[in-house]
Order: structure tokens, then C-alpha cells, then sequence
């Protein structure tokens, strides 16, 4: 408990709202084959012994596989089910990695080897031999057009490969609304975290129209999320710039209102009055300057006569 890239996925979430990045995290096992009739021996997963399990019919048809597994997930963090190909499907609930192993089966009472129920996992990893080992896969989402970087103080290669971002190990892909309009390719089921084995990956099919599948139905939402993200800043801006026009249409008013009332203050003058105050205002003006004019030429002839 508390390893794996479910923690990853958990820290990496912690901190999305900064980011801006959700990460998901997706650890299942699958059988290369339908689950046959037969036996499966020494069941070892997560380091729990589950132990022998006989009888197991084809497609595990009455479940006995799929219990067997179900009744330690407690201890192990991993519950079984079948697909609808008949195949065993064992998926980390908590992102913790899988680990499964069993013995060949020993010969019966009638000295016949009973058949091996499931083989191998993951494309090829054989159950009686290393066994399965499977460690997830993780998938990073951003809901804006910019890019998701991951980067590295040091040794950066190696670090890299290690959570399965080598530049080998890496499917992206941008999705918009237009990509809803049909089934979503290849490229976008695979960086969506659908193809979370080889066994899934190998089939190459699409992901499916809209929400007919639970990882499509998840990316309409995100694109969904995305674009309500998108509207809500367009608004934001639009808001900002409604609050200018506003404020701007406040002052034209403002000085609209002083030009009109100048305007009605002149419609109002009566001209021919002020033209007489005018003219009257004029003609006291000039006598005041007459009277300053003889008052300077008695003041010239009084200071002759000193003289």
C-alpha cells in the first residue's frame, strides 16, 4: 500500500490547480487468451498465496477463478474480472503494481497434466515461468492548448523511462470538439489510457462515438470542462471590457450634459439688451478715459504755471 504510480497520480493531482494538469493512473492485467478448462496451480499475486484452484470451467463461467482472486483483495489491492472475450482481467484499485505467478500443473491420479487456464498476461508473460509482472500505465490530461512538459534536475534519461516517459514510451495527441463528432482514433484511445497492456493495444480499435464507451464519456468531459474553462475567461474579458465602455459612455454623457446646458445659457441671452449694455458699459469706458485724459492735462498746465 501507498506505492506505485497511484501515489504519483495522487501527488501529481495535489497540485492541478496550478498545473493545470489531472493525471490518471490504470494498472490491469489481462489474459492473452479466454480463460480455458483446467487447473491453475500455486497462485502466487502480490506476494499473497491464493493457493490451487481446479474445476475452473472455460470463460470461468461460474466465476470460481475470478472469487479466488476476489477474496484476497484486501491484502493483494487486486480484484478480478472476466471481459466479455472470456479473458482474466485483474486491475490494481489503488495503482499499486501486479505481480502473478503459478506452478505447472503436476500430473493427476489418471497421469494426465490438466490444462493451464491461463497462460500468460500482457502479451506474452508467461504465468509459470518469471510470471506477470505489470506496473501500469500513467495518463496525463491538460484542459488548454498548452503543452505538458516533464522535466528533470538530473539524469533525466533514465528517471524519465522509469515512469514510462521515454520519448519511445510516450502516445499524446490534442482532442478538441470537432473529434466528437465521430469515433476517436487510435492515437487518442491511446493517449486517453485505454490501451493500458499489449493485449488491449494489440486489438487497434477505436475507441468508440462519444460517450458509447466509459473512457470516451471521460474525454467528452474533459473536452466539456475544457470549454466551459475557455468560455469563462472569454467572459471574464468580455465583462472587463463592458466595464470600460460603460465608465467611457458614463463620461461621454457627463460632458454632453455640460455642453447642453452652455448651449441652453446661450439660447437664453436677449441680444438686444446685452447689446445695450454693451454699447452703454462702451460709452462709460471711453468717458472714464476722456476725464483721465483732461485730469492729466490740468495736472500739465497747473505745474507750468509753478514754474
Amino acid at each position: 500500500v501507498g506505492t506505485g504510480i497511484g501515489v504519483l497520480a495522487e501527488v501529481i493531482n495535489k497540485s492541478s490547480d496550478k498545473t493545470g494538469i489531472r493525471a490518471v493512473a490504470n494498472v490491469i492485467s489481462t489474459s492473452d487468451e479466454m480463460i480455458k478448462s483446467g487447473t491453475m496451480s500455486n497462485i502466487i499475486i502480490n506476494g499473497i498465496t491464493i493457493g490451487d484452484v481446479n474445476n475452473i470451467k472455460a470463460g470461468d463461467s461460474d466465476g470460481r477463478l475470478v472469487q479466488s482472486f476476489n477474496a484476497v483483495t484486501n491484502q493483494t489491492g487486486v480484484e478480478a474480472y472476466t471481459d466479455e472475450k472470456g479473458r482474466l482481467n485483474l486491475r490494481s484499485i489503488d495503482g499499486r503494481g501486479i505481480k502473478i505467478s503459478v506452478s505447472k500443473n503436476q500430473k493427476g491420479q489418471d497421469g494426465k497434466v490438466a490444462e493451464v487456464s491461463v497462460k500468460s498476461m500482457n502479451g506474452g508473460q508467461k504465468l509459470d515461468g518469471k510470471g506477470s509482472e505489470n506496473y501500469g500505465r500513467l495518463s496525463l490530461t491538460r484542459l488548454d492548448s498548452r503543452d505538458i512538459v516533464v522535466m528533470s534536475a538530473s539524469n533525466a534519461k533514465s528517471l524519465y523511462k522509469s515512469i514510462g516517459f521515454d520519448s519511445s514510451q510516450v502516445a499524446k495527441t490534442v482532442v478538441n470538439l470537432r473529434d466528437t463528432m465521430g469515433a476517436f482514433n487510435k492515437d487518442v484511445k491511446s493517449a486517453a489510457g485505454s490501451n493500458y497492456n499489449k493485449v488491449v493495444a494489440s486489438g487497434g480499435a477505436e475507441l468508440g462515438a462519444g460517450v458509447t464507451s466509459l473512457r470516451g464519456a471521460m474525454v467528452v468531459m474533459d473536452i466539456a470542462e475544457s470549454a466551459i474553462k475557455i468560455l469563462d475567461r472569454i467572459r471574464a474579458d468580455l465583462g472587463s471590457v463592458q466595464g470600460q465602455m460603460i465608465s467611457t459612455v458614463n463620461n461621454i454623457s457627463v460632458t454632453q450634459v455640460n455642453v447642453k446646458a452652455a448651449e441652453s445659457q446661450i439660447r437664453e441671452v436677449d441680444f438686444a439688451q446685452e447689446s445695450a449694455n454693451f454699447n452703454k458699459l462702451n460709452i462709460l469706458a471711453q468717458s472714464g478715459s476722456f476725464a483721465m485724459s483732461q485730469a492729466n492735462t490740468v495736472q500739465q498746465n497747473i505745474l507750468r504755471l509753478l514754474q
